[in-house]
């Protein structure tokens, strides 16, 4: 899982929550309602639902475009059981929680990465 997982308010705009996925080369954004995740707004999210409706980015807020409700596994999760939870709900990311608290994101990569890892020392 990647740790430092970055958020928006729902009322940031689109171009604000996209400016930080460039900036640090991420996919995702997890969305936060008074500092509680409630979503997460993606690259998918940006092109399917604001190019395809013609928003302006400057002024639309990314709670209107947000993907939700966000999928959370606890911080002992089973890599198999995150992986058939993301395959039955047919979804890229899962965020990880301790005590309420978000801890990290587990993404399809990170899953690649443990079967590619765990493959080569067979």
């Amino acid at each position: 899982m990647k740790e430092n997982v970055v958020t928006v308010d729902e009322n940031s705009t689109v171009e604000t929550a996209c400016k930080i996925m460039g900036e640090r080369h991420i996919g995702s954004v997890v969305v936060t309602h008074k500092d509680k995740p409630y979503g997460i707004f993606t690259e998918r999210d940006l092109l399917s639902k604001v190019i395809t409706k013609g928003a302006d980015i400057k002024k639309a807020k990314v709670k209107d475009f947000t993907s939700e409700p966000i999928v959370t596994i606890n911080q002992d999760f089973n890599i198999i059981e995150a992986a058939r939870i993301m395959a039955d709900l047919k979804i890229k990311r899962l965020l990880v929680m301790k005590d309420e608290k978000i801890i990290g994101i587990f993404t399809a990569a990170d899953l690649a990465d443990f079967i590619a890892r765990s493959s080569l020392e067979l």
